[in-house]
C-alpha cells in the first residue's frame, strides 16, 4: 500500500531494529457491523472528478435487487473500515494522487456515514482505490482509482 505501510528500518550496532507502521492499526473497526445487520444500508455517493465539473450522483440501496448492486453491497460490506478518517495523528506519504473525490452519505449497518473520499496523501489515496472500484461504475465513473 502507498500509505507509509512501507517500513522504516534502524539498525544500530549489534542489529536492533525498530519498525514503524503507518496508515491504521490493522484493527479494522469500520461503520460494519454491531450497529445494524451487515450488509444493509442506503448510501448516497457523489464522484467529484474536479473541481468545477458536474458531479456524478447515484443512490446505493442494500440488500439490492440487481445482481449489480447486489454485488457492490456485498464488496461494500467488506470495506467499512474505509469509511473511517484516518485519524490525525496518523503518518501518511505526502503524495498528491488527483483531484477526484467520492462523497458517501447515509447509513452502513445502522450506523450514521458521512465521509469524503480523497487523493490527497498516501492514507487518503488508500481509502479512495480500497472502494472506488466497487463506487465508480454506480456512478458511471471510470474503472476505479
Amino acid at each position: 500500500m502507498r500509505c507509509l505501510a512501507a517500513t522504516l528500518a534502524v539498525l544500530a550496532v549489534g542489529a536492533t531494529g525498530l519498525m514503524i507502521q503507518g496508515c491504521g492499526d490493522g484493527s479494522g473497526g469500520g461503520a460494519g457491523g454491531a450497529g445494524g445487520d451487515p450488509g444493509t444500508g442506503n448510501l448516497q455517493i457523489t464522484y467529484i472528478p474536479e473541481p468545477g465539473v458536474t458531479p456524478r450522483k447515484a443512490d446505493l440501496v442494500c440488500p439490492a435487487s440487481t445482481a449489480d448492486g447486489a454485488a457492490a453491497c456485498e464488496q461494500i460490506e467488506s470495506l467499512t473500515p474505509a469509511f473511517d478518517p484516518v485519524p490525525a495523528d496518523q503518518v501518511c506519504s505526502q503524495q498528491y494522487g488527483g483531484p477526484e473525490q467520492i462523497v458517501l452519505s447515509g447509513t452502513w449497518a445502522g450506523k450514521s456515514v458521512d465521509t469524503t473520499l480523497t487523493r490527497t496523501n498516501g492514507c487518503e489515496i488508500d481509502r479512495y482505490e480500497a472502494l472506488a472500484p466497487v463506487l465508480l461504475p454506480l456512478v458511471g465513473g471510470p474503472g476505479g482509482g
